[in-house]
């Protein structure tokens, strides 16, 4: 089983690579990092964009100005050999990012 990093970077998201795919089996996609509000009792989320589908992590941030780590998303892509665009975005404006937070993408196959 092989599981390398292919995103392993501080914010602010956007955040975009281009990867060769490894597999044309299922591949899990592991992905972490944090946001913050900047008004308290608000929904976070990160959209991540792989092969034109979409995923999304999620927090609820009971206070404002607190950096929230999202819980780790594992979203199986099937595949083929190739090259491949992955992108993170915040989902929407209540979503804020900066240098504080720390993104992180492996590969499960």
């Amino acid at each position: 089983m092989a599981s390398p990093v292919i995103i392993n970077q501080a914010g602010p998201l956007p955040i975009k690579t281009t990867i060769e795919w490894p597999s044309t089996n299922t591949v899990i996609v592991a992905v972490s990092g944090s946001a913050f509000a900047q008004k308290p009792a608000t929904m976070l989320g990160v959209n991540v964009s792989i092969k034109d589908a979409w995923n999304t992590i999620q927090v609820f941030a009971n206070q404002a100005g607190t950096h929230m780590a999202f819980p780790t998303g594992f979203f199986p892509v099937n595949g083929a050999f190739g090259e491949i665009t992955l992108t993170l975005s915040a989902v929407d404006g209540n979503t804020m990012t900066d240098a504080n937070d720390h993104f992180t993408v492996a590969l499960i196959y």
